[in-house]
């Protein structure tokens, strides 16, 4: 069986990030267990949880590593992580709880940067794929391409909606030089804060009925990797199945 690992960032607060480059941590702090690890301990940590969960299941292993904002303290720069694991489609261990899968969304319209009336929540005729993202979220930038062709797939059977706090300039600006095919909509904070989980990027699945079925962190960069195929399975089921309310992983 193989074991993946990815390692994204996400960050916990948008409005925190820059345009600098992240600096190199001299330690790692999991905020599962509050333990700073030095590199070399945080990498063997790592080696660890993949050798455990290599042999567990027959199925194909995942593991996630969020990293989160940094913490300055006195001349170190320590690195906090959690991580989520997931064999085949179920989650093992996830870095956040989600409490909003399961949660009916009252329908809303709101409206796209082209000036469309989009319907979010409530009954619907397909299941909707709600990508949260920012100009300058460099995981959200490099999901991107795996989002196209995901919406490439099911084109006319999901509705397929990109949100994000910033202004429609913004959104616009960002448009003319990156292909993101998905239905914009801008200025969503406050619609955000009602359906979000704070981290970024976060991909939220609702099914026909309004309801959350699942919420997924990024796809990391690129297009051929497992990731992208288990983010199909969700919509697969979701075209399948009309039942409201929580699912398992």
């Amino acid at each position: 069986m193989k074991i993946k690992i990815l390692f994204f960032s996400i960050l916990v607060i948008a409005f925190s990030c820059c345009k600098s480059k992240r600096p190199e941590p001299t330690y790692y702090k999991n905020l599962f267990t509050q333990k700073i690890l030095t590199k070399l301990e945080f990498n063997e940590y790592m080696d660890s949880l993949g050798l455990k969960y290599k042999n567990s299941r027959k199925k194909e292993a995942t593991i996630h590593v969020h990293f989160y904002e940094l913490i300055y303290s006195k001349d170190s720069i320590i690195q906090p992580f959690k991580y989520d694991i997931r064999i085949g489609n179920e989650y093992i261990i996830r870095a956040e709880s989600f409490e909003k899968i399961g949660m009916k969304i009252s329908p809303r319209k709101l409206l796209s940067i082209d000036g469309d009336s989009i319907q979010i929540g409530g009954k619907q005729n397909k299941p909707t794929l709600i990508n949260l993202w920012f100009v300058q979220c460099s995981g959200c930038v490099a999901e991107i391409p795996a989002l196209n062709k995901i919406k490439e797939k099911y084109a006319g059977k999901v509705n397929f909606i990109a949100m994000t706090f910033e202004n429609k300039k913004e959104v616009m600006k960002f448009l003319e030089r990156k292909e993101f095919n998905f239905k914009h909509i801008a200025n969503a904070e406050q619609f955000i804060e009602y359906i979000g989980s704070k981290p970024y990027p976060e991909n939220i699945f609702i099914n026909r009925d309004g309801y959350i079925q699942n919420i997924e962190g990024g796809l990391s960069e690129g297009i051929d990797y497992n990731n992208t195929k288990y983010f199909e399975s969700i919509i697969d089921k979701l075209l399948t199945t009309n039942l409201p309310g929580r699912i398992s992983h």
